[in-house]
């Protein structure tokens, strides 16, 4: 078996990319069904959904660029998520806090019983947690800068001198 390769070295993580992409198109699905008609259909305030709605909608649409940009190998793609990511871990961690305080977001402006949706939002936050993390690693691993032929070589050579 040879050790030179005819592919080059950012199809080994084709894989690795696409499965980033999907997780954040599965992401951004679910943050834009949850602007576009899960928060309308809420009790909020009319004032707070004025600001909520956009909001959860861009951050929405931000997934589907980013995952424009995995399944293209753009190089800011890995910035994107890791931002989206990070975005995305802090609202679930402070819903988590508001749960966990006893200031339940779900039981409150939800039609179902509290004590169920309550259960759901928690466990809706904890798969985002999850499903955000994921992606992230996964991005992270997919778009890994590769450094072309010349630099490479360029970086031996000055090593052996």
């Amino acid at each position: 078996m040879s050790t030179s390769s005819s592919l080059p070295r950012y199809a080994y993580r084709r894989g690795t990319r696409g499965f980033a992409a999907f997780l954040v198109g599965l992401a951004g699905f679910v943050v834009l069904g949850v602007g576009a008609a899960v928060l309308p259909n809420s009790g909020l305030d009319s004032i707070a959904l004025s600001w909520l709605v956009p909001l959860t909608v861009a951050f929405g649409l931000a997934h589907f660029v980013a995952v424009y940009g995995l399944i293209r190998r753009r190089s800011w793609t890995a910035d994107l998520v890791g931002y989206l990511a990070a975005i995305g871990l802090g609202i679930t961690a402070y819903g988590l806090l508001l749960s966990l305080t006893g200031l339940d977001p779900f039981g409150a402006t939800s039609s179902l019983p509290s004590d169920r949706a309550s259960v759901e939002g928690v466990g809706l936050l904890i798969w985002m947690t999850g499903l955000w993390l994921v992606a992230a690693r996964f991005t992270w691993k997919g778009v890994r800068p590769t450094l072309p032929a010349r630099l490479t070589a360029r970086g031996t050579a000055a090593a052996a001198a």
